[in-house]
């Protein structure tokens, strides 16, 4: 069998799961407010959740560069 996928990026989608999991759990404790969600304040649960997810999937999958 041929491993196409880093471990890292393995780490990585990992902890993805996790933090989707830890979005559910705020979520259905605390509900979602999409005004929060589209601009939360410093240190609220979504400005890092949202961090770190971007991060997380612009190294698995980064933008493509086009050649001109």
């Amino acid at each position: 069998m041929i491993n196409v996928v880093s471990e890292e990026d393995n780490k990585l989608c990992a902890r993805r799961i996790e933090l989707q999991a830890d979005f559910n759990k705020f979520t259905a404790q605390n509900g979602f407010d999409y005004a929060t969600w589209l601009n939360p304040p410093a240190g609220h649960f979504f400005e890092g959740y949202k961090a770190e997810m971007d991060s997380i999937n612009e190294t698995i999958s980064p933008a493509l560069d086009y050649i001109k």
